[in-house]
């Protein structure tokens, strides 16, 4: 995806930020997007914790941190040359991570086509000199923060997620909570 005329006039425009938070994210459709918010709701009642608003669920890939806004491009080009596959997920199992009080939901299972995308999207992004996170791939979407009362991993009645669309994202934290924008976004294809 080629960064437009327009794009680059208004990263260079003068008051424009020189430093983005990036991250690679697949993006649920509408329906699934309420389904993970009904259930964040739910959670977070259970959790006694503040459910995740649905506009910002999402799958981080990778997250890559603070970057100069000159870097986009690069980050665009190496979402141009991802395999394009899409992938079928079924999130299944609730958990927490207690320390930070974030409820989440995962699957029990990652496609094969998935693991690529990720493999392929972390070596091409430390070949290009972006700093990566080393530790093992755990897909997840975040349902809840600031739970008081996390509760314990269970099964619960699964979420198919047709994954279809890949997105490079930028981030604003506020105290509110974050804003994401959409820097790129590539469709992803089903091979039978």
């Amino acid at each position: 995806m080629e960064t437009s005329p327009e794009e680059l006039a208004a990263l260079a425009a003068p008051d424009a930020p020189t430093v983005v938070r990036a991250f690679f994210a697949l993006e649920p459709e509408e329906e699934v997007r309420r389904q993970f918010s009904a259930l964040a709701r739910d959670v977070a009642r259970r959790s006694r914790g503040r459910a995740v608003s649905g506009d910002l669920v999402h799958l981080t890939l990778a997250f890559i941190g603070d970057v100069a806004t000159t870097s986009i491009p690069a980050l665009k080009a190496i979402g141009d040359a991802l395999p394009g596959t899409g992938a079928m997920l079924e999130f299944d199992t609730l958990g927490a991570w207690r320390a930070s009080g974030v409820a989440w939901i995962a699957p029990q299972q990652i496609p094969a086509p998935l693991q690529r995308m990720h493999a392929e999207l972390r070596g091409a992004l430390a070949n290009a000199g972006f700093e990566v996170d080393a530790r093992p791939f755990r897909p997840h979407v975040t349902l809840a923060r600031r739970c008081v009362q996390p509760q314990p991993r269970a099964g619960c009645p699964a979420i198919r997620w047709r994954v279809d669309r890949l997105c490079l994202m930028g981030s604003q934290l506020r105290p509110e909570g974050p804003i994401y924008s959409e820097l790129a976004a590539w469709p992803l294809k089903f091979t039978a």
